[in-house]
């Protein structure tokens, strides 16, 4: 994916220049709240005699490859729609009781597209998201509409990334000749339940390892530490196999946009942290995927996949850039929606704060060439043994006076002194969202 308008340029600045099996429990990673999946042999296939799809002729586990971005494109978002008809009656549709649906609105609570849907979709987003951890068949919907029930199957993904193994759904209309009297749910998927429980597995060692180094702190300090996380331990890769889930980063190390998304609010949940996925496009390159978090009291976008400097490079950037952009860290909307479009199936707040932003937190965030400010930035990494920084102008304004600070007057050469070597400087420009980064080596 290729971001217009966002490129950052590689400048050289000399001295000189004047310019399945049973009892598998999928459970939140925040609450206690858990439902058993029972082995669901797969369609045509007897149970006890099932041989899984993705199991070898020698039993070794082979990994389908991903949905939605296996054309080469990161394809978040896109899931399998398929809709048919049934005209023997409603006899074979099974709805959740109360005491179940009961385990669904305990789940559920706090979830953010789950608060954003009124009481009756609230009660059809539960039967969602029931058969989809139960991976259930024929289950009845209190919901006619198709359009309704596709934005809420929406809803249930943007809040669930630990439903790791849905690539879809299916809906059934029951007819009775031109009358429509019920709709049958049941999702698609990509693993079956002995596989998910090999999964889980793994993805618990990968969680527990990486939060096992998170320190104490405020919501940003944990959203930073996971941003850095996920981008240091993740290779963007459009081959990467379940690209389109948590799999893929927490697993394999490798994904695309919705994998990187995913992960960092998989992680987000566990060290509770509201946050929620968020799909859209972007400029130029079409689907993408994106997070939105709350920290501190306030919403902020994140998008560790543009953070990430193996997906600069894959898009054609310079390969020697900062290995991470704080510039997509705790963003505001005002700022991320240059950019980035969101097509949420409810309402997104507006996301106007900015103390959580990461220049402001870090210091880093100026108004004007204030020159004490711009030395301690400078000073601060160097003792850090950093080998960028990077700093970031409140307006289009400022940023062109920072820039003829820094670059025009070359007041940058004085700032960094002795500790630069050598009269050429690599610097990198964003001018979306109206940040500098500065090679110190």
């Amino acid at each position: 994916m290729h971001i217009a308008g966002r490129a950052a340029l590689c400048l050289i600045l000399t001295a000189a220049l004047a310019t399945g099996c049973a009892g598998i429990s999928i459970v939140r990673p925040d609450t206690g709240y858990a439902i058993n999946v029972e082995p669901i042999p797969a369609e045509g296939e007897e149970s006890g005699e099932y041989v899984p799809s993705y199991m070898d002729s020698i039993g070794n586990a082979q990994f389908p490859s991903s949905y939605g971005g296996s054309d080469g494109r990161d394809g978040s978002g896109e899931y399998e729609i398929e809709a048919k008809e049934d005209t023997s009656g409603i006899d074979s549709l099974v709805y959740f009781t109360p005491e179940q649906l009961n385990v669904g609105y305990a789940n559920n609570a706090g979830e953010y597209a789950y608060e954003h849907l009124t009481t009756d979709y609230r009660k059809v987003y539960n039967q969602i998201y029931l058969a989809l951890i139960t991976m259930s068949s024929n289950i009845g919907l209190d919901c006619l509409d198709e359009e309704v029930i596709n934005r809420i199957f929406n809803c249930v993904m943007m809040d669930h990334p630990e439903i790791f193994w849905t690539s879809g759904y299916v809906y059934t209309r029951y007819t009775r000749g031109d009358t429509m009297e019920a709709m049958g749910f049941k999702g698609t998927y990509t693993m079956n339940s002995d596989t998910i429980g090999q999964r889980q597995d793994a993805i618990d060692y990968y969680v527990t390892e990486a939060v096992s180094g998170m320190h104490q702190g405020d919501d940003y300090s944990k959203v930073k530490y996971i941003y850095e996380y996920i981008i240091k331990n993740t290779e963007y890769d459009l081959t990467a196999v379940d690209n389109q889930n948590i799999c893929s980063v927490f697993i394999n190390g490798r994904s695309v946009c919705q994998g990187y998304a995913k992960a960092f609010q998989y992680l987000c949940d566990r060290v509770g942290i509201q946050c929620s996925l968020v799909t859209g496009t972007t400029t130029q390159d079409g689907n993408h995927a994106w997070n939105l978090v709350y920290a501190d009291g306030a919403y902020y976008y994140v998008d560790a996949t543009w953070g990430d400097a193996n997906y600069r490079s894959e898009s054609g950037e310079e390969d020697s850039m900062p290995s991470i952009s704080y510039d997509y860290l705790c963003v505001p909307g005002y700022e991320m929606l240059l950019t980035h479009f969101p097509n949420a199936p409810v309402e997104l707040p507006p996301c106007d704060a900015i103390d959580d932003n990461y220049y402001v937190r870090e210091g880093a965030y100026f108004t004007y060439p204030n020159e004490e400010g711009l030395q301690a930035v400078f000073d601060n990494a160097y003792a850090q043994g950093r080998e960028f920084v990077a700093i970031k102008a409140s307006d289009a304004v400022s940023y062109q006076s920072v820039k003829a600070y820094l670059l025009d007057n070359q007041n940058v050469f004085r700032i960094m002194g002795s500790r630069k070597s050598g009269n050429t400087l690599s610097f990198w420009e964003n001018p979306d969202s109206l940040t500098i980064s500065f090679k110190l080596t």
